[in-house]
């Protein structure tokens, strides 16, 4: 069976015959290993003589080495293949970067940028990686990387989120993408993300077409096979709540708005970097673990407990975290529509048929001897 790679909890995993292998991330341990040398050598600052004269413990110094790495913030955010070289997208407190992964050789960069966050990324038989990069807290944009002429080039804008970029297995100028509009209210304060509709560019004559949107259902993580169908994932979408402020709310604001601002705080920065904001403790790890009862998935925050009865109760065999409403669709080149599953959360199309996620298995169902299996994440 063909390898396939997929990401979890920031790393690099590698699925073949039914097995689950890790790929340590080499460029990721020496930048871990760099930043744990400087804080060995600044160690006189958090004890001692030296932590009297800068005035007490600084709390990048202090702390357990567990708890250091966390401050690293370091994941794997996109993966994609080049040839015989994986190609990835790694992010770092300062910036990001792409780079190559090859068997028997050290990893090597692509491009680095500080400043920059690389996330989804695709490259095409001519080696141009089409990655969403972030600028900004709530800003992604798609840009273009040429490996052979190693030129880094903007290609959308404006006050949006564009993501997972794919490009046409058909054609190899046309490049696939979803993106959300970003909404503020009369303050000028970020108010959410709009439903995601996906893209068409044609990167050579610059032609832009939406092909899937609505205002009350989501599409994202579109893919073009050699034959014109179209793949993506088609879910409800559910805007951001809001309510008006009652007389109790404005009486009993003085007691809740330092709770409420570090917990709405918290549920930002979970909801789109998919870490926690609190990271004190003896052990900021644990703290960082996802509850059971409740999974990020792009900013969405899904019930994964309650799916998980539901997808039982409706007879799922290998019943996963995803709501039911979370379809994978094929649409041919006519536009005829076809639910493959539901309950998906990401996939990918293989020459033996599709592989997806519902957050607790990865499926594969092999079109071409018929073969089944799920293999359980942990």
């Amino acid at each position: 069976m063909e390898q396939t790679a997929f990401l979890s909890e920031g790393r690099i995993n590698i699925l073949q015959d039914s097995k689950i292998s890790v790929v340590e991330c080499e460029i990721a341990e020496k930048y871990r290993e760099r930043a744990r040398e400087i804080r060995r050598k600044n160690e006189w600052k958090n004890s001692g003589t030296g932590a009297k004269f800068m005035g007490g413990s600084m709390s990048m110094y202090g702390g357990s080495e567990e708890a250091f790495d966390q401050t690293l913030k370091l994941q794997v955010a996109g993966v994609s293949r080049h040839e015989n070289k994986m190609v990835y997208s790694l992010n770092y407190q300062q910036g990001g970067g792409m780079y190559f992964s090859e068997t028997g050789a050290p990893d090597t960069h692509v491009f680095v940028h500080t400043g920059i966050g690389f996330y989804e990324l695709d490259v095409n038989s001519a080696g141009i990686i089409a990655v969403s990069c972030a600028h900004g807290h709530m800003e992604r944009h798609i840009s273009l990387f040429d490996i052979s002429e190693n030129n880094f080039n903007g290609l959308t804008d404006g006050e949006c989120s564009d993501c997972n970029p794919k490009w046409s297995r058909k054609n190899e100028n046309i490049l696939y993408y979803d993106s959300a509009g970003i909404g503020y209210d009369s303050g000028g304060y970020f108010g959410g993300l709009g439903p995601r509709s996906i893209y068409r560019l044609n990167t050579k004559t610059g032609e832009l077409d939406e092909v899937l949107s609505g205002g009350e259902t989501e599409y994202i993580s579109p893919f073009e096979d050699e034959n014109g169908n179209l793949y993506f994932i088609r879910r409800p979408f559910k805007p951001p709540t809001r309510r008006g402020i009652s007389i109790i709310d404005f009486l009993t604001a003085p007691f809740k708005i330092l709770r409420a601002i570090g917990g709405w705080l918290s549920f930002f920065t979970r909801s789109y970097t998919g870490e926690s904001l609190n990271t004190a403790g003896a052990n900021p790890a644990k703290l960082a673990q996802k509850s059971a009862q409740e999974i990020f998935v792009d900013g969405n925050l899904i019930e994964s407990e309650k799916n998980l009865k539901l997808n039982i109760a409706a007879g799922d065999k290998n019943a996963g975290y995803a709501p039911r409403s979370w379809e994978l669709v094929k649409r041919s080149s006519s536009g005829e529509e076809t639910v493959l599953h539901k309950s998906v959360i990401s996939y990918c199309v293989t020459k033996n048929g599709v592989i997806y996620s519902n957050g607790k298995y990865i499926i594969s169902e092999n079109e071409t001897v018929k073969a089944h299996f799920a293999v359980k994440l942990t």
